[in-house]
């Protein structure tokens, strides 16, 4: 499909999607993510609820994590690891504002975090030949110079959130060394959750996994505005072993895994994608794309709620309203859940385009 076909295909599927019953929520929830058309060409896409257009911009290649800027009409998107750019674009008027590079001899690995007020511009980075990882700094506010860099805390790291004061960084270490996407030390792998003092660049505060659980990569995470931190994880051993997946932790609490039954964990294959709570903090749901599952816990009382079929679901973002979250898919459809009623209503569904894997909440 050529690219002006494929615009005017979205433009007219995102106007005539399948609308579901929404109740009350506002038709001005706006959501982005990074997607594939059927002939190979990756898309920035932002629509609303009711599956409105708002933005399309075509991108360099495959992206992961999109974000928007705290104060400015900008979103921000980063390539997928190993990745070679990340974009500055402007919602209003469809324009590029900046693109940035790693420094030579790193590499992005999928994900970013703005400082609250704006200036600051926080990356994952690895340095290419050994996977150390980096925690890059830039300047937002004019020149996008990188102006610090300082240790992850491990190698291999992959998502990052800040804390709620916006004084530290929340840090996943997958603990893989990676060459392009091989993976080249499973049997040494030492995954860690940091926590960095964004003053200082020191680590305040590390769990280490023990060494029977040396093999779950912490890839995926969220941060709840008690600073409760929701951890999905991948694992790299044999694929009869039965180990966890899913835990939580914070600075106050131990590590504390989060059940999920035999019935639904044999179908997951030791892969957990994106992590997310609730607008409310209450409840939280982990993506499993290999499953095709969505799963979900009560977050206080550790309560598993159970799981919801999604083909290739793994993009996850909070809902307008508490208990409910929206899904996107690998199969082109994006649907709002509720885990409490298990109700899945759809409101967009393509043919042509994919969505990767992560997604963002715009307001």
């Amino acid at each position: 499909m050529r690219r002006r076909q494929f615009n005017s295909y979205l433009g007219t599927l995102l106007l005539s999607a399948l609308l579901p019953k929404l109740g009350h929520a506002s038709v001005d929830q706006y959501y982005a993510s990074a997607s594939v058309d059927g002939s190979g060409q990756h898309w920035l896409v932002v629509f609303n609820q009711l599956a409105v257009e708002k933005l399309r911009y075509p991108l360099p290649g495959r992206a992961h994590q999109v974000i928007k800027h705290p104060t400015q009409d900008w979103l921000l998107v980063v390539a997928r690891r190993p990745g070679e750019y990340l974009l500055l674009i402007d919602i209003q008027s469809g324009e590029k504002i900046v693109q940035l590079s790693p420094r030579a001899g790193q590499h992005f690995c999928g994900h970013l975090q703005i400082s609250a007020d704006g200036r600051y511009l926080y990356t994952t980075e690895n340095l290419s030949a050994s996977s150390a990882g980096l925690i890059a700094v830039r300047e937002l506010a004019g020149g996008y110079a990188t102006v610090a860099q300082f240790s992850s805390g491990g190698i291999g790291p992959h998502q990052l959130k800040l804390s709620s004061a916006g004084q530290q960084l929340i840090v996943a270490n997958g603990g893989i060394h990676t060459r392009d996407r091989v993976k080249l030390n499973l049997q040494q792998m030492r995954p860690s959750l940091a926590y960095i003092d964004l003053t200082s660049g020191q680590i305040e505060q590390q769990l280490v996994l023990d060494q029977q659980y040396s093999q779950l990569s912490i890839r995926h995470i969220d941060v709840s505005g008690d600073d409760s931190v929701l951890i999905a994880m991948q694992y790299q051993g044999e694929r009869t072993a039965r180990v966890p997946l899913v835990a939580t932790h914070s600075q106050t609490d131990s590590l504390r895994f989060l059940e999920i039954p035999d019935m639904e964990y044999y179908q997951l294959k030791h892969y957990c994608g994106s992590a997310c709570f609730d607008r409310t903090g209450k409840t939280v749901a982990v993506s499993a794309p290999k499953g095709d599952k969505i799963l979900f816990w009560d977050f206080h009382e550790r309560r598993y709620l159970g799981s919801v079929k999604v083909r290739d679901g793994c993009g996850l973002a909070p809902g307008h309203e508490a208990n409910s979250f929206v899904v996107s898919s690998g199969r082109g459809r994006v649907y709002q859940i509720n885990p409490h009623s298990q109700k899945k209503s759809q409101f967009l569904s393509s043919k042509t385009v994919q969505w990767d894997n992560h997604l963002a909440r715009l307001n």
